[in-house]
C-alpha cells in the first residue's frame, strides 16, 4: 500500500535491467508512486494476446518488455508509438526506423511531463534523450530531478565515430551516417538541454563521468553508482581444455569495435585446434568487415537472454574491445559466470577489473593491444579459470540488491522537504 512517503516517479520509454532495478530499489523502500513507461507485456493483458497473434515475429522483443517483479498498480503505460517503433525496427529501413523512434521518444517525454504536472511528487528519476520536457516541468515546479545517463557524453562519440569513418571507411552505412547527420546534432543539443535542466546526473562509470565533465557537465552534480552483477552462478563447464573460446555478445556495430575484434582475430591467426571466436548478436557492421574470418568462428544473431547466461558456461573470455561503452553490463554478466573479460579504459572496465587478476583492461581503439591480450590468452590457458574464479568473488560483493539501495538512498536524501 502506498503512504505518503511514496513521492518518486520514474520516467523511461524502455525497459532495461537497470531502469527495473532502480525503480525496483524505489518499490522496496516504499518510495515508488508510479513508473511510467511505454510498454510492459503481459501476457495475460488482452492486448499483449492480440500482439501476440497479429505479429508472432514480435514475441521475443516484448517478452523483454515484462515486469513481473512490480505491482501492476506501480505501472502507467503509453504503448502504441513504441510498439510502433518495434514493427519499424523490423520491417523498415534504418532512416525510417530511427524517425519513429525519435517520434515515439518525444511523444512519450510530453506525455509523462504531463502526469508529473499532476502530480504530487517530490523526485522524479529520467532518462537520456526522452526527458526534456518532464525535466522543465519538474523544475517549474520545484521537484528534484535525476537524470540517468546510461551513455558517454554525446561530444565524446561523436569524436570516436568521426575518427573511426576516417581511419576505415568500409564502416560507412546507412546505419552509421545516422552518429552524424544533422539530426544527430539537434538530439545532442536537446541531450545538453536535459543535462543542464536536472538536479543530479547519475552515471554507471568513471569513465562516463569524466566524459560528461569534459562536455561542460558541472562535475559537482555527477554520482556514479555502477550496476550490479547479477547473481553469482558455478560456472565451469569451460569449452574444451586443448583450445580457447572468445565470446562476444551484443550488437556488432561501431561503438563496440567489431571492426578492430575482426582484424585483431586475423592477426592473431590462431588455429582451430588452439581458439574459437563466438560472436552473437544484430550484426549492424557491413556484412564485407567479417567476410572470410580465418580458423573457426561461429557467428549467430541475437539470442534470447536465458540462453546468454547459459551460453557462458560455454567460455573462457569474453571480449569487448569497446571504443565508448557507459558501463557495458556484459562484463558484469561475465564475471558473474566465472568468465574473465577483455576490455578497455572507455567502459566500466577500470571500475571493476583488476588488469592481470580477474581480467585485463587494454587501451581502446588499437588492434594491437587487443592480438596481444588474446595471444597471451591463449599461451597461458592454465591461468584462466583462476581468472575466472577472482572474477566470481569480485562479483560477489557488489549485486544488484546492493545498486537498489544506492539509489533510492539519494531519493530519501533529495525528496524530503
Amino acid at each position: 500500500m502506498k503512504t505518503q512517503s511514496s513521492n518518486v516517479i520514474v520516467a523511461a520509454p524502455f525497459l532495461s535491467p537497470f531502469i527495473k532495478q532502480a525503480v525496483l530499489g524505489y518499490y522496496e523502500q516504499n518510495l515508488l508512486d508510479k513508473f511510467c513507461t511505454s510498454f510492459c507485456y503481459d501476457p495475460s493483458n488482452k492486448f499483449s494476446k492480440l500482439i501476440d497473434k497479429i505479429i508472432p515475429q514480435l514475441t521475443r522483443e516484448l517478452n523483454r518488455r515484462s515486469f513481473d517483479e512490480l505491482p501492476k498498480s506501480y505501472l502507467k503505460t503509453y504503448p502504441y508509438k513504441e510498439l510502433l517503433r518495434s514493427i519499424a525496427t523490423k520491417k523498415t529501413n534504418a532512416n525510417l526506423a530511427d524517425l519513429i523512434w525519435e517520434w515515439s521518444e518525444l511523444s512519450f517525454d510530453n506525455w509523462a511531463s504531463k502526469y508529473v504536472s499532476k502530480s504530487n511528487a517530490k523526485y522524479i528519476h529520467v532518462y537520456e534523450h526522452a526527458s526534456l520536457k518532464t525535466l522543465q516541468t519538474a523544475k517549474a515546479k520545484g521537484i528534484f530531478s535525476v537524470y540517468d545517463q546510461p551513455s558517454q557524453h554525446h561530444s565524446f562519440f561523436t569524436k570516436v565515430a568521426q575518427q573511426q569513418l576516417a581511419l576505415y571507411p568500409s564502416l560507412k552505412s546507412q546505419q552509421t551516417s545516422l552518429l552524424l547527420d544533422e539530426k544527430s546534432v539537434k538530439r545532442n543539443a536537446r541531450r545538453d538541454e536535459e543535462l543542464a535542466a536536472a538536479s543530479m546526473v547519475l552515471c554507471a562509470s568513471t569513465f562516463t563521468k569524466n566524459t560528461l565533465s569534459a562536455g561542460g557537465v558541472d562535475a559537482n552534480k555527477i554520482k556514479i553508482i555502477p550496476y550490479g552483477f547479477p547473481a553469482v552462478s558455478v560456472q565451469k563447464n569451460h569449452s574444451t581444455k586443448n583450445k580457447v573460446v572468445f565470446l562476444n555478445a551484443g550488437t556488432q556495430n561501431l561503438r563496440k569495435a567489431l571492426h578492430i575484434l575482426y582484424q585483431a582475430w586475423r592477426n592473431c591467426n590462431f588455429n582451430e585446434t588452439e581458439a574459437e571466436l563466438w560472436l552473437i548478436g544484430k550484426m549492424d557492421l557491413p556484412e564485407d568487415l567479417r567476410k572470410d574470418l580465418p580458423g573457426k568462428v561461429v557467428i549467430k544473431e541475437s539470442i534470447p537472454h536465458t540462453e546468454l547466461m547459459d551460453l557462458y558456461k560455454q567460455v573462457d573470455v569474453f571480449v569487448l574491445p569497446t571504443l565508448a561503452d557507459g558501463f557495458g553490463m556484459v562484463i558484469t554478466e561475465s564475471m558473474s559466470r566465472g568468465v574473465p573479460v577483455i576490455t578497455t579504459q572507455n567502459s566500466a572496465g577500470p571500475d571493476i577489473i583488476d588488469h592481470m587478476k580477474d581480467g585485463w583492461v587494454i587501451e581502446a581503439g588499437e588492434i594491437e593491444p587487443l592480438v596481444k591480450q588474446m595471444k597471451w590468452c591463449v599461451e597461458n590457458k592454465d591461468s584462466l579459470p583462476a581468472f575466472g574464479n577472482a572474477a566470481m568473488e569480485k562479483a560477489k560483493h557488489w549485486q544488484w540488491s546492493d545498486y537498489r539501495k544506492k539509489v533510492s538512498q539519494i531519493a530519501v536524501e533529495n525528496s524530503a522537504n
